[in-house]
C-alpha cells in the first residue's frame, strides 16, 4: 500500500489546477470559486503559495452522484443584496440594514465596473438565517440592532475579513504562510509592533494572499483598500493574538529566509 501511493503521488494528473478541475466540473470560474470558499471543494496547496488545486481522486468523487456539478450550483450559489432580499423575501432596505448589522456574513465582495462595492451571500446561508430568525424579516428591530445602526455601524467588512481568513489559514499547512493571514490584515504600525524583525516583516509581505479577487490594479485601491484592514481595537488584538501564535510555530521550523 505505501508503494502504490507513492507511485500515485507522482502521477502527474494527481492534482489538477482550478482551471481545468472547473472545466470537468461544468462549472463557470465564478461558481468553482464560490464552491471553494464554502469549502464545497476540497483543495490542496501547490509549490506556488496561495495557489491551490484539487486533488484528483475529490474531482472524481465530484462528479458522480450526490456531487455531481448541478449539485454543487445548488449548494453553492452566491447572491448580492438585491437577490438576498428577494430570496427572504424582504425589502432592499431591510436587508442593508440586516447586513450592516452583521446578521449574516458576506463570502465575498466584488468592485463592479462602476466603481460600487458589491457584496455576496451564501443564498443556503440566507435561507437558513430565514427559517432561524422569522421575526427580524418584519417588524421593529430588535434594540441592539437599532443602537448597532443609529451608531452607523457596518459589520459586513469586519465579518467578510474574520471569514476569509479563516479559511485561508485552514487551508495552508505552512505556519509561515499561516502567519501572513494574520498580517496581511493588520496596518503597518500593529504589524511592526508585533514583528520588530525586517527580515521576518519582509518574508510575511511575500507571502501575503490574495484577500479579494481579482487582484486590485492601483485605482482601487482607494475603494477597497479599507476593507483589508483591521482598525477596530478589539479586532486589531485578535488579528495580533493569531499572528503571535502563528509567529511561534513558524520560528520553530527556522529562521527567516531573507
Amino acid at each position: 500500500m505505501p508503494v502504490q501511493n507513492t507511485e500515485a503521488a507522482r502521477r502527474p494528473d494527481t492534482v489538477v489546477t482550478a482551471r481545468r478541475a472547473a472545466r470537468e466540473l461544468g462549472l463557470a470560474p465564478g461558481e468553482f470559486d464560490a464552491a471553494v470558499r464554502l469549502e464545497q471543494i476540497p483543495t490542496v496547496g501547490s509549490a506556488v503559495p496561495w495557489q491551490r488545486k484539487v486533488p484528483r481522486a475529490e474531482l472524481d468523487r465530484l462528479r458522480t452522484g450526490a456531487f455531481s456539478s448541478a449539485a454543487l450550483r445548488e449548494r453553492a450559489p452566491l447572491v448580492h443584496a438585491a437577490g438576498g432580499a428577494e430570496l427572504l423575501g424582504i425589502g432592499p432596505a431591510r436587508f442593508a440594514r440586516l447586513a450592516r448589522a452583521g446578521c449574516f456574513s458576506p463570502v465575498d465582495v466584488r468592485l463592479n465596473r462602476h466603481r460600487v462595492l458589491v457584496w455576496r451571500y451564501a443564498a443556503a446561508e440566507l435561507r437558513a438565517f430565514g427559517e432561524r430568525s422569522p421575526a427580524l424579516l418584519a417588524g421593529p428591530l430588535p434594540e441592539e440592532l437599532r443602537r448597532t445602526l443609529l451608531r452607523c455601524e457596518d459589520r459586513r467588512p469586519r465579518r467578510w475579513r474574520a471569514r476569509r481568513t479563516t479559511l485561508l489559514a485552514r487551508q495552508v499547512a505552512d505556519p509561515w504562510q499561516r502567519a501572513a493571514v494574520s498580517a496581511a490584515v493588520l496596518e503597518p504600525p500593529a504589524l511592526e509592533a508585533e514583528v520588530p524583525d525586517l527580515g521576518e516583516r519582509a518574508r510575511l509581505q511575500r507571502l501575503r494572499p490574495p484577500l479579494i479577487a481579482p487582484r486590485l490594479v492601483e485605482y482601487q485601491w482607494d475603494i477597497v483598500g479599507h476593507l483589508l484592514t483591521a482598525t477596530e481595537p478589539e479586532e486589531v488584538r485578535w488579528y495580533r493574538a493569531g499572528l503571535a501564535r502563528a509567529l511561534r510555530a513558524a520560528r520553530e521550523t527556522g529562521p527567516s529566509d531573507s
